[in-house]
């Protein structure tokens, strides 16, 4: 189907020297844009608005040539143009997204007013303006998501300081908590036993200074993993039957022997 200027829209074919002109600024503008981290300024704000209609130029004159002429020469080299024209469109556009993603990116999360001024949109497109915004918003959203203020800033509320001497121990809280009782309680027998952390401290206490009292110099105190086939002697020179669970004290080299063989496992205080 032939594509004529009435099926295009609503603005005048360009003339042949216009359409030369807006591609001339088109390929030079995308060679300069090429190494650019940021977008450059547009010639002018309706400057895809004219690319658009160059292309659809090039598209009826080529398909005028087909009809009249068939593929020939002419019909070849407009379609070459139109492909290079085609290129530096899809190029500039790239680097034209990527910098204003850089620019929203420098503002928005990094804020970098100084270095990446505010776009001056009568240098650039609507529809680069409004991708500009859309990303910015998408950063923002990025942002709540990840918590960045907290990232970056640190927590807010004040953290609580623990003194050099380290935490008090549970027994000093137990005691403030005793003083500060006003309200009386009727004597009963459960009253007048100490409550049981104390019966617990007390036992362990009186566990590990007996086990600890109990153990020699040169012998180590073990816990049975199997039966032991034979008897050892213990501290006091007489044998000991040693069955899984039992916990005794014997020699270290004895001891260690046993650990190291799987019979036995430490049972240090």
């Amino acid at each position: 189907m032939a594509v004529t200027s009435s099926d295009t829209g609503a603005v005048a074919p360009l003339s042949e020297q216009a359409a030369q002109e807006i591609e001339s600024r088109l390929i030079s503008l995308q060679r300069s844009q090429a190494d650019k981290e940021l977008p450059l300024p547009l010639p002018n704000s309706r400057f895809w608005e004219l690319v658009t209609q160059l292309t659809q130029r090039i598209e009826i004159e080529m398909d005028e040539a087909r009809r009249k002429e068939g593929w020939n020469t002419k019909t070849d080299l407009i379609r070459k143009r139109m492909r290079t024209i085609r290129w530096a469109i899809g190029s500039l556009t790239q680097h034209r997204l990527n910098g204003f993603a850089r620019l929203a990116t420098m503002r928005t999360l990094l804020q970098r007013e100084g270095n990446a001024p505010e776009p001056n949109w009568e240098q650039h497109g609507p529809a680069e303006r409004a991708f500009y915004e859309s990303v910015c918003r998408s950063i923002e959203i990025f942002q709540k998501d990840i918590d960045w203020d907290t990232l970056q800033n640190g927590i807010s509320t004040p953290i609580i300081e623990v003194s050099n001497s380290g935490v008090a121990p549970l027994t000093d809280f137990i005691q403030e908590d005793k003083n500060e009782q006003t309200i009386p309680i009727a004597d009963s027998k459960e009253d007048i036993a100490p409550p049981p952390e104390f019966h617990i401290d007390e036992a362990w206490e009186d566990d590990n200074q007996s086990h600890s009292s109990s153990v020699p110099d040169g012998f180590r105190r073990i816990r049975m993993l199997q039966d032991l086939p034979e008897p050892i002697l213990g501290p006091d020179d007489n044998p000991v039957d040693l069955s899984v669970g039992d916990v005794h004290v014997c020699p270290t080299l004895l001891a260690d022997a046993l650990i190291g063989g799987g019979m036995a496992e430490p049972a240090d205080l």
